[in-house]
């Protein structure tokens, strides 16, 4: 196995033309999987020195954050905290300060985990990613990205530049809650995360999305749209337990059941709207 510290977007498209080459953004997944014999690549790409894949920028009525940059990095940007701060409250419970010192976005969405946390809030913003090879270069939604566990729709020779935030608008009532079997450093059985706006005591809209409880992190716009225009009451909180655990089909595992991620959800769900 070769290792190559690369400092140009050139030099990586370079790598990715050889054969098993293979992109080292943080490493916390990574490394992880190349000692357990799950990765073999022939060809290490360290993309850590590449300007153009790192950085925090504002952009119009969104937020561009550098595929590479680094988890602490994006928790210490004033930009991030007064603008996504569910971002950060999301990004402070992932693993510890070392694993965010290295751990990037890029790298957490390109890993494709069911249960990756950081994916949460990027889906509720609407994130779009910036897909990048030798022939173009494309945006595409991050809720389109996700195909299967660990499986992305990334193709031989791309590489993900930027990702695109877009701002949510004021007023919004935000929350982020995750179950595992610790208190630390935890890997979520189930999480849920919510954007709610209301306007005198009723729904206007409703973005929701859950992580461990499917092949991938996804939105739940069937409950969203069954939330819409609904009156914020004891009713509704019922109704809507019942509408998330019947729309999420989670599988049984050495870390839960089933059965018991559905009721997971649907507790979190409740103490989202009770919150509100």
């Amino acid at each position: 196995m070769h290792y190559q510290r690369l400092a140009s977007e050139r030099e990586l498209l370079d790598g990715l033309a050889q054969p098993h080459a293979a992109i080292l953004c943080g490493g916390t997944d990574a490394m992880i999987k190349i000692r357990a014999g799950l990765l073999n690549p022939s060809l290490v790409l360290d993309v850590s020195r590449i300007e153009s894949l790192r950085g925090i920028r504002r952009n119009g009525d969104a937020v561009e954050i550098g595929a590479a940059t680094s988890e602490t990095e994006i928790l210490r940007s004033p930009l991030v905290r007064d603008t996504l701060p569910l971002l950060g409250q999301v990004l402070v419970q992932l693993g510890s300060v070392q694993i965010r010192n290295r751990g990037t976005l890029g790298g957490n969405i390109v890993n494709a985990s069911p249960a990756a946390d950081s994916a949460i809030p990027l889906l509720l913003f609407d994130t779009e990613i910036q897909i990048v090879d030798r022939s173009e270069e494309r945006w595409m939604p991050l809720e389109s990205f996700f195909i299967g566990p660990g499986k992305t729709a990334l193709e031989s020779g791309q590489f993900i530049r930027t990702l695109r935030i877009p701002i949510p608008r004021e007023g919004g009532g935000s929350s982020f809650h995750k179950v595992g079997k610790r208190n630390a450093l935890t890997i979520a059985i189930a999480s849920l995360g919510s954007l709610i706006w209301t306007t005198e005591g009723t729904i206007s809209e409703a973005r929701l999305a859950v992580g461990s409880v499917a092949p991938t992190p996804a939105r739940l716009r069937s409950v969203e749209s069954a939330l819409r225009g609904r009156m914020l009451d004891d009713a509704l909180v019922a109704d809507a337990r019942q509408l998330i655990t019947s729309s999420i089909s989670p599988i049984s595992d050495v870390r839960a059941s089933a059965e018991y991620r559905k009721n997971v959800i649907g507790d979190l769900l409740v103490r989202a709207l009770e919150a509100l």
